[in-house]
């Protein structure tokens, strides 16, 4: 029931809202029965230009834990289950979440 981070990853600069984000993420992956979350970037690595994760609020989940699981339905679960102000998109070898509200003016 444990959330690690990839050696290198630093949190420095991570939003609230991500942080939210992850705590509900790690509680998905407990639910599904998988026992660790392993965040492999947040704010640093190599991303493209415009990327939330320079600016806090974006972090990339390794998958090796959830391959078994059905990586397509899992990512699924997870995207409603983080709701409507996540975008969550599987990748080739991560997913990535990050904090992207739709209504950027009504708070």
């Amino acid at each position: 029931m444990a959330i690690r981070t990839k050696h290198g990853v630093s949190i420095n600069g991570i939003k609230p809202e991500l942080v939210l984000g992850i705590d509900i993420a790690h509680g998905y992956f407990n639910s599904m029965g998988i026992n660790e979350m392993v965040l492999t970037s947040i704010v640093d690595g190599k991303h493209s230009h415009g990327s939330l994760h320079y600016i806090g609020y974006a972090a990339d989940i390794r998958i090796w834990a959830i391959e078994s699981k059905g990586l397509a339905e899992f990512t699924e679960g997870l995207a409603e289950e983080l709701g409507s102000e996540f975008d969550v998109v599987l990748e080739k070898d991560h997913i990535h979440i990050e904090f992207q509200p739709k209504n950027r003016g009504v708070r």
